[in-house]
């Protein structure tokens, strides 16, 4: 019994290490839509999609240092603006905001003197309101309100909106857990050394909380009987689900807070 106490007071103190990790990474600034007068933070960098000669002329002329700033390795921020139909390029920011390009980005004005950003193309989330989820590259997380845009060489073929929402309350580093006493490995002998295994939320009620938890057994397993594997599996469903865990709903989805699920060892002594 003493074995099994062990094995799970080090999980709680891995997964609370894990989710320190997660939170500690440099998150990138993102680059700005404005969709109906709003600021949206855009989940891809925009300016890298424009031919080399300009971004190369721009990144010359505009100052665009990424040396030292480890929140952007971009060295700038653009914003752009929907306008009808077409996305068009505000300012680019650097040290300072620039929205005169020296006559850099001439091939793409139009008429009325806008830089038509006819150099885009793709799928971009673009998110305002409350930051749901923060995802480790930045630019990837989760907004209360996003837009889909579907952008054709500059030209918005097709939108749509929808609100995202959150459950619960419970992040990693805030679980405390004491081994149940009906959890009982005494009679069956427990394997020595580490055996890694992965922890993630497979499903989920309608309203958001999990409601059960898969375990993959990585390495160190070869003496880790069929029975041994049951029961570790039956132990941290019924204990993860003792608990109200953050979760946030995207686009009609429902995810765990931390995406990909969370690698450790349980180490048997």
């Amino acid at each position: 019994m003493k074995r099994l106490t062990n094995i799970f007071s080090l999980i709680v103190l891995l997964l609370t290490l894990s989710h320190n990790v997660s939170a500690g990474t440099t998150i990138q600034a993102q680059d700005v839509i404005i969709i109906n007068k709003v600021e949206h933070r855009v989940n891809k960098p925009l300016m890298f999609q424009i031919d080399s000669a300009s971004y190369l002329s721009l990144k010359e002329e505009l100052d665009f240092n990424s040396s030292i700033f480890s929140w952007n390795f971009r060295g700038h921020v653009a914003t752009f603006e929907v306008r009808g139909n077409k996305l068009f390029l505000n300012s680019i920011e650097t040290s300072k905001v620039h929205t005169d390009f020296n006559g850099l980005l001439d091939k793409y004005m139009d008429k009325k003197g806008r830089v038509f950003a006819s150099w885009i193309s793709g799928t971009f989330i673009c998110g305002t309101g409350e930051c749901l989820y923060v995802a480790s590259n930045g630019f990837d997380s989760a907004y209360v309100q996003e837009t889909e845009l579907v952008v054709e060489n500059g030209v918005v073929v097709s939108s749509r909106t929808y609100t995202n929402k959150t459950y619960g309350t419970v992040y990693l580093s805030d679980v405390t857990y004491k081994i149940s006493p009906e959890f009982d490995l005494s009679k069956i002998k427990a394997p020595k050394g580490r055996v890694t295994v992965k922890i993630d939320a497979s499903k989920f009620s309608n309203d958001g909380k999990v409601t059960e938890w898969s375990v993959e057994f990585w390495s160190g397993n070869d003496n880790l009987t069929a029975e041994i594997k049951e029961m570790i599996v039956r132990e941290v469903n019924r204990v993860f689900n003792l608990f109200d865990w953050k979760t946030y709903c995207r686009d009609g989805e429902w995810h765990w807070l931390t995406q990909g699920g969370v690698t450790y060892p349980l180490i048997f002594q």
